[in-house]
């Protein structure tokens, strides 16, 4: 139901380590015997340690000072969930570091002050686009927002002849886009020209163009028309209170929970309520900040209107749906409360001796968080009596 470049991904690193496509992943369950399973993670995992890099030098691209981008790097290093989802054959992370790269590629070439660096990043910009489509469907949440960068302020340049530059940059990123998401197509068709298991989507033809079109028309309808509940699902409205994770694995007194860090999950939701709030409260009355500045920094409707159209596709759609839909939100909800902090004096510039103790304090709070987590995302960290005492308190997540 997916299509297949963060797949491939994951194959083609495998086949450094001598995978050529063995094993079999018909039951979810089944052992890993035709690779090492460390290969067959290392792409996830790869795209999961890049992460806090990547919102870090995001943020500091959307105006955050260092301190603040800092912090925000920092949630997504120490979130469970994120961690977990990254350390197996997921194809989230990959998805994450392509949706967020393409944002960051294009904010960088929309900075450079040459042709041949605008072009080039906008070009790499597309390419990640492409990729991120070509993970999951749910990455053309990347579309509009590329799309808004270019067109509205403070990213647009307002003073003289901008269309055409604009127009090239929008060239060079359609360009990498579609370069990306056919090459991955085309490599989808030569790599299975055998019989097996995929003709029951279809069998190929050869003709590339029409398979492809069948195959997206089969993976768009299958992905809308599964019927079937889960135990594990959850509502769209329920993910930012983290109030059903997902259960992947037990064996003994080892278990493996889809659980985020509460200090992340409800932190950042009610940072984004508390920065909504603020910013209505502006409108219809005199609240402003010391020195009469603005309720919210120019630039954090970027990763507001990346938290909507991440999350409101995902509204209608019938269904079962799962926390981890929540991850590209959940970045997106991170990045827009650490540029309001930072706007509201939450932090400061200079270094770490400038901060305010409420800073070290949420730091402290971040590790306690992941420690409180922890033998829930891994194995090796068995706590049954704990976990049962957590279920108790939140029964839900059991």
């Amino acid at each position: 139901i997916h299509p297949p470049h963060a797949k491939l991904v994951i194959a083609g690193v495998a086949a450094l380590g001598g995978y050529r496509g063995e094993q079999d992943f018909g039951e979810l369950d089944g052992p890993i015997d035709a690779v090492s399973p460390a290969w067959l993670r290392a792409a996830p995992a790869a795209a999961g340690s890049l992460l806090p890099t990547l919102i870090f030098a995001l943020l500091l691209q959307l105006g955050a000072r260092p301190m603040a981008a800092f912090l925000g790097g920092l949630f997504v290093l120490l979130d469970n969930a994120l961690l977990l989802q990254t350390r197996v054959i997921a194809l989230d992370g990959i998805l994450l570091l392509a949706l967020f790269g393409s944002v960051s590629a294009l904010l960088a070439g929309l900075a450079a002050q040459s042709r041949l660096g605008r072009s080039g990043w906008a070009l790499a910009a597309g390419a990640l686009a492409g990729l991120a489509v070509g993970s999951k469907f749910t990455g053309l949440a990347v579309l509009p927002l590329l799309l808004a960068c270019l067109a509205l302020p403070p990213f647009a340049r307002p003073s003289g002849p901008r269309l055409g530059e604009a127009l090239g940059t929008a060239a060079w990123l359609l360009a990498g886009a579609v370069a990306v998401y056919a090459a991955g197509w085309a490599l989808h068709f030569a790599l299975l020209d055998q019989p097996g298991p995929g003709d029951a989507w279809a069998v190929p033809s050869g003709e590339w163009l029409r398979d492809t079109v069948h195959a997206h028309r089969r993976m768009l309808g299958s992905n809308y028309g599964l019927a079937a509940g889960h135990a594990y699902a959850s509502a769209w409205w329920s993910w930012p209170l983290m109030l059903r994770p997902i259960f992947y694995w037990t064996h003994g007194d080892a278990a493996l929970y889809f659980l985020g860090n509460p200090v992340v999950w409800w932190g950042a939701s009610l940072g984004l309520v508390l920065l909504l709030g603020t910013g209505v409260l502006s409108r219809v009355t005199d609240l402003e900040l010391r020195g009469g500045a603005s309720a919210w920094p120019a630039r954090i409707w970027l990763p507001l209107l990346g938290y909507g159209v991440a999350l409101a596709p995902l509204v209608r759609v019938p269904r079962a749906l799962f926390l981890y839909h929540y991850l590209t939100a959940l970045l997106f909800s991170v990045c827009a409360v650490m540029l309001w902090l930072d706007h509201i004096g939450f932090t400061r510039s200079g270094g770490w001796r400038r901060q305010r103790a409420s800073y070290f304090l949420v730091i402290f709070a971040l590790g306690v968080g992941f420690l409180a987590i922890s033998p829930f995302s891994f194995p090796f960290v068995t706590a049954p009596t704990y976990r049962e005492w957590v279920f108790g308190v939140f029964p839900g997540w059991r």
